[in-house]
């Protein structure tokens, strides 16, 4: 143990130097360290990660920096969202209130929303070019590189870690990879699309490597955000009906491939012991713990423990006895934050598509598409699975919002770090 806190010092002492020399690096480490929120600690009573301490160290050497005149804080473009999150707040606070486990709902605010909103604000400040993006892009796709190539040699080996022989790479569910590496892919077809030839044959070699992945996942509703991201892309490129008929056409394409395959038939299955079936009971369940709890939520991270309770009063008995949320993101930020909570994250995401839609619509720029494109891509799949409430997707969800202002044709907003350089 000694040992490692060792190793933990020396690894923040150069991940602070790196940044002290140039933040914007700093920013793009803590992009390619996404996944390692899975190396866990503890000091004392307080539970903390690999990828939580990293944002810390960055965020203290942007804010030494800041004082010292040598580094600012974008303020114009965190004033976008100040409703939003005022509002996201609140929920959190009253989830927290009623909760009869404060500590999960502390570390679920700590590291679900303080982190990765410390980690946009960063981004928003420092990060302030179309070269800065394509960086920042090419940092989350390593990670998502690595972690698809675990998931391909499980496939090779036929080593699963999952009980339903499924690639999952590090995580312990294939949806938790493709929630993941889905949006990165998006991302990485604006990459494509906005460097020099010469460098473009990694990219395609990355892609082919996350699709790969991605396939093997068996993940149907990763497929689907796949597809619809895919889809928003070609359509901001495209007239509408090229992007209808590759959309329509890859999807057609999937579900031939897969119609004989025992969890696309399962998928079908809408009466027995399916996941569509599990996935229609856990709604509903989500809904009633809503319609009792309209304005506080049943507690801020109490679904698990409570999902019985009133999953029994619908159903007798449910299929599943215990289940870790609802598989919707907007039904998990009311059940856990109430009204007040959902309506900030559903305003929040519209600003975001308001400030990107000029930039991607008008101006037709590849970036900006390819991030409404990522975000389309996430909040699909987010509709049938848990596409924000994790360490490393909650991460993911703000830096797409960050990428949303940098690009914003918006003098206010954009470009505010291009005077204030390391």
């Amino acid at each position: 143990m000694g040992d490692l806190i060792i190793y933990l010092v020396v690894f923040l002492l150069v991940v602070a130097l790196v940044s002290w020399r140039n933040l914007r690096v700093g920013a793009y480490l803590i992009l390619i360290i996404l996944p390692l929120y899975l190396i866990k600690f503890k000091f004392g009573p307080i539970p903390t990660t690999l990828l939580e301490l990293t944002i810390y160290v960055v965020a203290l050497v942007w804010l030494i920096k800041v004082w010292l005149g040598q580094a600012r804080i974008n303020w114009p473009a965190l004033r976008v969202y100040r409703y939003p999150l005022l509002l996201i707040l609140v929920g959190l606070i009253l989830g927290t209130y009623v909760s009869t486990d404060r500590s999960i709902s502390l570390g679920i605010i700590k590291g679900w929303f303080i982190d990765p909103i410390i980690l946009f604000g960063l981004m928003v400040s420092v990060l302030d070019r179309q070269v800065h993006i394509k960086k920042a892009i090419a940092a989350l796709m390593l990670p998502a590189v690595v972690l698809s190539c675990i998931a391909l040699y499980q496939v090779i080996t036929d080593q699963f870690i999952t009980v339903d022989g499924r690639a999952s790479a590090v995580f312990s569910s294939a949806n938790y990879l493709s929630l993941f590496i889905v949006p990165v892919i998006v991302l990485g077809f604006g990459l494509l699309g906005s460097i020099a030839k010469r460098w473009r044959w990694w990219v395609v070699v990355s892609l082919l490597l996350m699709l790969g992945a991605v396939y093997f996942t068996f993940s149907y509703s990763g497929w689907l955000g796949l597809i619809v991201g895919i889809a928003m892309l070609v359509l901001c490129l495209r007239r509408f009906w090229v992007a209808a008929l590759s959309g329509v056409g890859v999807a057609l394409i999937a579900v031939l491939s897969q119609w004989q395959h025992p969890k696309f038939q399962q998928m079908l299955d809408l009466v027995g012991r399916s996941s569509s079936h599990v996935r229609i009971q856990v709604w509903q369940t989500a809904m009633l713990m809503i319609k009792e709890n309209p304005l506080t939520g049943i507690g801020l991270g109490l679904f698990e423990k409570r999902y019985l309770e009133f999953a029994s009063r619908l159903f007798s008995p449910p299929i599943e006895l215990r289940m870790l949320h609802s598989h919707n993101i907007v039904l998990q930020f009311l059940v856990s934050t109430g009204l007040l909570g959902a309506v900030g994250f559903v305003w929040l995401v519209v600003n975001f598509a308001r400030q990107i839609w000029q930039a991607a619509i008008y101006n037709r720029g590849i970036l900006a598409i390819t991030t409404l494109a990522g975000m389309t891509a996430l909040l699909t799949h987010g509709m049938l699975d848990q596409a924000y409430w994790k360490n490393d997707l909650s991460a993911l969800f703000w830096v797409i919002i960050a990428f949303g202002i940098i690009l914003s044709p918006n003098p206010i907003y954009a470009g505010y770090a291009s005077h204030h350089r390391n």
